[in-house]
Parts: C-alpha cells; structure tokens; sequence
C-alpha cells in the first residue's frame, strides 16, 4: 500500500509520519497491515505513547485499556476523518478560484473556464478523492496566479482542461511561498541598483 503524506498537514497537526500512518490505517479498517507495520519496524514499543498523545490531541476517541495494545479497540475521530474527506466537491473551490477570463496579447479576451463537465472529470481523476492531493493543487494554482498577476503574464495563463491535462500545476509544486518570496525579492532588484 502506498500513503501519501501532506508533511504541511503533519506540521500543522504536530503530528510524526508514524503517528500519521497508525491513524491512517485504523481509519482504513487495514488492522493487519497496521500490525505488519509495527512489528516489522519495531514500534509496538512505542504504541502505548503515540496513542495516548493522539488521544489527548483528539485525532483518536478510544484507545485499547490496560497494558495490551488491542488495534481493534483503536477508534479514530471525526477529526481526523473530516480531514482525510471532502464536505462538498472540491472541483467547486478549484473551479471558483480558476481565472474567468484572460486578455490576449492580440487584444481578444479568452474565457478560461471552458467545458466544464470535461474539466470536472479531469479534476476528479487528478486528485483521486485524496484531499492532500487537493490541496498542493489549490496552493499551486494560487501561487501561478499570484506569479503571472504580478510579472503581467496573465495573458498567457491556459484554459482549464489544459492547464489539468499538461499538469502544469506541476511546476509550481516544488516552490515553497518562503523561497517564492525570496525569489520575488531578487526579481526586484534590477542591474545597477546594489553595489558591492
């Protein structure tokens, strides 16, 4: 099985990646994996600990009783179950902050947000219900609107089945908003303005 793990949502959440794949897996209903896990790296030692700290910060509202670790007792929260789904479609929030429209270096104004049903089901096979997915997309998506609004090359942003089927959310993915501001700063300065 492979996870995927939003390390923003781990820092966010004070969360470790092992804690993280425990809740993962309980909510899966994956109890033998889990137990495979946990031998296979030793860290039935551990258990006890990283239950009690998921309990105490509310991503788990039961956990086994006693000494035995029983992964059957093990209840995951609505918290952290809201946060692993969606409350309503998330092609609605991508579709809202999608540009409308963009002027052409030829003068023509272009519509950005055509074929809808297409673009939803492009959307919906990118992201795969995955809500982690969903959200690098979204920040992605911000970041290149944010950087072609402020270099002046809006006019150049793609329709949206485009923009879903070439991935260029992609290249956005790997900027952090840190080094994006960092590199905006150095864009700033022009030749002859710093002396050294």
């Amino acid at each position: 099985m492979i996870l995927e793990v939003d390390t923003n949502y781990l820092i966010e959440n004070k969360l470790t990646a092992h804690q993280y794949v425990i809740l993962k897996l309980v909510k899966d209903d994956r109890l033998p994996l889990l137990e495979k896990y946990l031998r296979d790296t030793n860290s039935y030692f551990s258990m006890r600990a990283d239950l009690e700290y998921l309990l105490e910060t509310g991503f788990v509202s039961r956990i086994p009783s006693g000494q035995g670790t029983f992964l059957t007792d093990i209840v995951v929260s609505d918290k952290f179950t809201k946060s692993m789904s969606f409350l309503q479609d998330p092609f609605d929030e991508f579709y809202n902050a999608y540009p409308i429209k963009v002027l052409r270096p030829d003068g023509q104004y272009d519509y950005l947000r055509v074929d809808q049903k297409r673009s939803k089901m492009l959307y919906h096979n990118l992201i795969r219900e995955n809500p982690t997915t969903h959200r690098e997309v979204m920040r992605c998506l911000r970041m290149e609107i944010k950087n072609r609004a402020s270099h002046g090359k809006m006019s150049f942003m793609q329709r949206m089945p485009k923009w879903l089927t070439s991935e260029s959310w992609k290249v956005y993915s790997d900027i952090t908003e840190d080094s994006y501001a960092t590199i905006q700063e150095e864009r700033n300065i022009r030749y002859g303005e710093t002396i050294e």
